[in-house]
C-alpha cells in the first residue's frame, strides 16, 4: 500500500473542495478500505508544519508575555521539543478516529466511519494550512502577537464550521449530530493539549 504525491495532492484538493461546500469533493476521495489507511499519510504533511509553527509559537508566547509585562522566558526551540511535539501530535491524531469508532457504532452510523475519518484526516491538512499565515506574518514582523492570536481565533471559528460540514456530509446526518461530533472533536483536542502542556512542563526544558 503506497501513497505517492499525486495521491496526496488529489486528496488534499478534495479536502479544499469541501471548504467551498462542493459536493463533488467526495468523488475525489479514495473511500476504500485502503483509502482509510492511506489517509493517515496526511500526518507526513502536517508533521513538518507542526514543527515550524511550534518554533514560532515559542516566540509568540514570549512576545505575548512581554506585552503583558511579564518575564519573556527562554524563546528557544530545541530538538527535544520537536521530538516531543511530533510524538504528541501522532497520539493526538488518533484521538478522533478512536472516539468515532465507538460513538458511530453506538449511534448506528458505523458504515460511514471510514468516510468521516478519511475526510477528517485530509481536512486536517487544510486546517493547518489555514492557521499557518498568522504565524508566518508574526515571524516576519508584519503583525503583532496580539493580532496573530486574533487571526487564529477567527480561523478556529471557520475550522469548527468546516469540521461540522465534513461530519454532516460524510455521515448524511442531522445537523444536531454533526454539531455534537464537532464539539466532541474540539473538546478532545482542547483537553488533550491542556494535559500535554502540563506534561511538557515536567519533561521539557523550562
Amino acid at each position: 500500500m503506497t501513497v505517492d504525491l499525486a495521491y496526496m495532492r488529489r486528496s488534499v484538493d478534495a479536502a479544499f473542495d469541501l471548504v467551498t461546500r462542493n459536493p463533488r469533493a467526495w468523488e475525489k476521495f479514495d473511500l476504500t478500505v485502503e483509502g482509510f489507511y492511506r489517509s493517515f499519510a496526511a500526518f507526513l504533511i502536517i508533521a513538518p508544519i507542526n514543527i515550524a509553527t511550534d518554533a514560532i509559537v515559542v516566540r509568540l508566547a514570549a512576545a505575548e508575555r512581554i506585552r503583558q509585562n511579564k518575564p519573556a522566558g527562554e524563546a528557544v526551540y530545541y530538538m527535544s521539543d520537536a521530538v516531543f511535539s511530533t510524538v504528541a501530535l501522532c497520539i493526538q491524531w488518533l484521538l478522533f478516529p478512536i472516539a468515532m469508532l465507538f460513538l458511530l457504532r453506538f449511534l448506528g452510523y458505523a458504515q460511514r466511519y471510514a468516510a468521516l475519518v478519511i475526510a477528517h484526516n485530509w481536512g486536517s491538512v487544510v486546517v493547518w494550512l489555514f492557521n499557518l499565515p498568522a504565524f508566518l506574518l508574526f515571524a516576519a514582523g508584519i503583525i503583532t502577537s496580539n493580532q496573530a492570536i486574533d487571526i487564529n481565533l477567527i480561523v478556529l471559528g471557520l475550522t469548527l464550521y468546516y469540521r461540522f460540514y465534513i461530519a454532516q456530509t460524510a455521515l448524511g446526518a442531522p445537523w444536531t449530530l454533526a454539531a455534537g461530533i464537532t464539539m466532541i472533536d474540539f473538546l478532545l483536542q482542547a483537553n488533550y493539549l491542556f494535559a500535554l502542556s502540563r506534561i511538557a512542563g515536567l519533561w521539557l526544558p523550562a
